[in-house]
């Protein structure tokens, strides 16, 4: 996969005044083609989609062996052109370049990380598996590991290894999803050709009915007729069609079976894995003309294409949320949309109605230039506007918590860190990475307090922890006392001290709350003789008051944060400090979302995506190093991000975990 959304958050500072977006900013007024100034030449026909042009500038500017402040970023720069210029092997020796000269900075593994694809694409498969097999272990972003293990395997099978390639394609096939996932299964199913009986009686095992059992099972057949063991073959073929009759291969089956009772029969070609080759067909370039003639660096997309922004700005109760979400979106499509016409934005007000969403969505079907939209927000309307896009068959990619918005259908896709994420994160790093086995939850007796701790419980029980104690309250009359009473055996030795700590029988506890009934229920707890409890909260923890109010209890706290200010990611440091120089505020998580839905899309469009349906079929298989986030897309297009986690040290919140890291 390749991920040019990676460098283009990386490069943002670098490129934004390069860049410019209809109904969003005017175009730049200098530093054309013709500029005397190599880097300023470069940047402008990069801007343009222009890439071998900016090629050859780069390669003027750095023959005079500048001293540059940012030549770390404009490598990078340069590194990119060359890729999407169709240069494969410019660009393999401007990464090495980076990499050599800045082998700590974020630039130089952003590099690492495409250079086994371009490896290949070269025909250096040895050094495309070696590079890919080095980095693959240390990478923490999913969506990028399967993709260094996709060429991992890529690689093993063209250097004979098919069992090594083999493995490497299951793995990725049983990760991933889209066109990552299409991959890993025609080059499985190749494998599956060159593996002796022992490996794939040991496939068939493993899998049984799920691929690549079946396959497995049907080569089988295959070499035992082959071998002559026609004995052999009668009894596989019967339990073929005892346990996978269903299955599109029975044919070929039945075929194998009356080919075997006619001795001296040539067998045709297995019925699949033929002619594979997984070197990456040679990319065809063409340059655009000079003024950035519409749609230049998206997969050679021609005329004007828009994305269309469905948001409630007139609704009273979410018109602020709704600003933020677009804000952030402006600024994803103004980083990346090439100079002058090609890409804009028609932003269209919902009202917060559902039934304007739908009529909205409708509208917008009919306009062969819009192949995605992103919003809504509200239930209702995020509801309404997901079932007219997935009948019209036009991509959304929603920023909205409602749950199972994106069961409506393949087309509908969500971007935001929901309850149901949130609690799941907290579950996941109390028992994987503290190693928490008996957890307790104290939470609202409501529908969002129970099916909060449902969720948690669930993902503990996942990983091998489990809730041994629950229980809920009544948030209506704020009467948290007897059920902190219950968790706690109702005694207390009014030690209340650090020194002590009564037994509950869970070592973390896990509340769901807002920070006023929190801010509450903490000091119970001490009353209790609970002083050193592992809490895990909600970002609505986040909150300075609570901490001003209760820090002393919070010590270590695990709090999810969408998005958080003293996250040392590039790509949300870059995000805040272009979002506060646009807009003179810090962003919100909206905000972050409005941004990332962009992100996704504009990945879509960079990797050739012209039709909604190759829009939607680019979505599925997204990685993208948001702002908030590292996410990607699940079988059912929802977000899936491992959250940054917030915790408290002293009298302050501090950065626990960056997003994208645990899993």
């Amino acid at each position: 996969m390749k991920k040019c959304l990676a460098f283009s958050l990386l490069l943002f500072p670098l490129l934004l005044c390069a860049s410019c977006l209809p109904f969003v900013g005017g175009p730049r007024g200098s530093g054309g083609a013709g500029s005397a100034n190599p880097l300023e030449a470069a940047e402008a026909a990069y801007a343009q989609g222009r890439y071998r042009t900016a090629v050859s500038h780069y390669q003027a500017y750095f023959a005079g062996a500048p001293d540059s402040p940012r030549r770390e970023a404009i490598l990078a720069s340069y590194g990119l052109a060359a890729e999407r210029g169709a240069l494969p092997d410019e660009a393999v020796m401007v990464y090495e370049r980076l990499r050599r000269e800045f082998p700590e900075g974020d630039f130089a593994r952003e590099a690492s990380a495409r250079l086994p694809a371009l490896y290949l694409t070269l025909g250096q498969a040895a050094k495309a598996t070696e590079l890919a097999a080095s980095l693959w272990p240390a990478e923490t972003d999913a969506g990028r590991r399967n993709d260094l293990r996709l060429v991992l395997a890529q690689g093993q099978y063209l250097g004979g290894q098919y069992r090594e390639a083999a493995d490497n394609f299951l793995y990725v096939w049983q990760r991933a999803g889209g066109a990552v996932r299409t991959a890993a299964q025609e080059g499985l199913s190749a494998s599956l050709t060159r593996l002796d009986k022992p490996a794939l009686e040991n496939i068939l095992q493993q899998n049984g009915q799920n691929f690549p059992g079946p396959e497995a099972g049907y080569l089988l057949i295959r070499g035992d007729i082959e071998s002559g063991d026609n004995a052999s073959a009668q009894s596989r073929a019967e339990y073929f069609a005892r346990y996978f009759s269903a299955h599109p291969l029975m044919p070929a089956v039945s075929e194998l079976t009356r080919l075997a009772a006619q001795p001296g029969r040539p067998l045709p070609a297995p019925a699949f894995g033929q002619n594979y080759d997984p070197r990456p067909t040679p990319a065809q370039y063409v340059e655009p003309p000079e003024g950035g003639a519409g749609g230049a660096g998206f997969g050679g997309l021609k005329g004007q294409v828009n994305v269309a922004a469905l948001l409630p700005l007139s609704d009273e109760s979410a018109a602020r949320y709704a600003q933020e979400t677009l804000a952030g979106l402006k600024l994803a499509l103004a980083g990346r949309a090439p100079r002058g016409a090609g890409l804009g934005l028609l932003v269209l007000d919902t009202k917060g109605s559902p039934e304007e969403a739908a009529r909205l969505i409708r509208e917008i079907a009919s306009r062969e230039d819009v192949l995605a939209v992103a919003g809504p927000l509200l239930s209702q309307e995020a509801a309404s506007a997901a079932q007219a896009a997935q009948e019209v068959k036009l991509p959304l990619v929603a920023v909205s918590q409602r749950p199972d918005l994106t069961r409506a259908g393949p087309y509908i896709f969500r971007v935001f860190l929901t309850p149901k994420h949130q609690a799941e994160a907290a579950a996941r790093y109390a028992v994987r990475a503290q190693n928490h086995q008996s957890l307790g939850v104290l939470y609202p007796d409501d529908a969002y307090g129970r099916s909060m701790r449902d969720y948690f419980a669930a993902e503990a029980a996942r990983h091998g922890g489990a809730v041994s104690v629950a229980d809920g309250y009544n948030a209506k009359n704020q009467d948290w006392g007897e059920a902190i009473s219950r968790m706690t055996g109702g005694k207390s030795a009014r030690r209340v001290s650090t020194s002590y700590q009564a037994h509950t029988g869970f070592t973390a506890l896990y509340m769901p709350d807002s920070a006023a009934p929190v801010a509450q229920i903490l000091p119970l707890f001490a009353f209790y003789d609970v002083t050193r409890m592992q809490y895990l909260g909600s970002p609505l923890w986040l909150n300075r008051e609570l901490l001003a109010g209760s820090a002393r209890y919070l010590q270590g706290a695990v709090i999810p944060a969408p998005l958080t200010g003293l996250s040392q990611r590039a790509e949300t440091a870059a995000f805040i400090a272009a979002f506060r120089a646009a807009n003179g505020r810090d962003p919100d998580q909206f905000a972050a979302y409005g941004h990332d839905a962009g992100l996704a899309i504009l990945s879509a469009l960079e990797r050739g995506a012209g039709t909604r349906e190759e829009m939607r079929q680019a979505l599925a298989s997204a990685s993208v190093p948001g702002a908030a986030a590292p996410f990607r897309f699940d079988q059912n297009g929802d977000y899936l991000a491992e959250p940054a986690l917030v915790t408290v040290e002293g009298q302050d919140f501090k950065l626990l975990r960056e997003a994208g890291g645990l899993q």
